[in-house]
């Protein structure tokens, strides 16, 4: 009686494996681009304390014609809401301004406690041919 042996098999299993790892083109991940710099809101309470805040590419934040650095962001809205029963913060964003700074942000603020934060849209825009 004859034994097949599975060796061979085997290596060329594992050749042909290395293979298509190394043919096969992986998708890499990339960063969202967000242009947000017109916001719709509307406010149903006049109480209402509303912080916008423009979130722009170079690590500041524009609110209210003063530029912030994402240090005297926290402190500068503490400031803002001490004396005030409801707030909100509406967030929006410049162009060129990355998902993940985007993102950073509004976890930046979850991590300090800062409720109430929202994000500004633009309306439906009809690009012209």
């Amino acid at each position: 009686m004859t034994k097949i042996s599975l060796t061979p098999v085997i290596d060329i299993v594992f050749i042909l494996l290395i293979f298509f790892m190394l043919a096969s083109n992986f998708n890499k991940v990339g960063e969202i681009n967000m242009d947000m710099t017109k916001e719709t809101s509307q406010s149903s309470n006049k109480e209402t304390k509303i912080i916008k805040l423009l979130i722009r590419e170079d690590q500041t934040v524009l609110t209210e014609g003063k530029v912030y650095d994402d240090n005297e962001l926290l402190s500068m809205i503490k400031v803002a809401i001490k004396d005030v029963q409801k707030y909100s913060i509406i967030l929006t964003s410049k162009d060129n301004v990355t998902y993940q700074r985007f993102i950073g942000i509004l976890s930046y603020l979850k991590l300090n406690d800062i409720q109430n934060v929202s994000i500004g849209i633009r309306k439906n825009e009809v690009k012209k041919k």
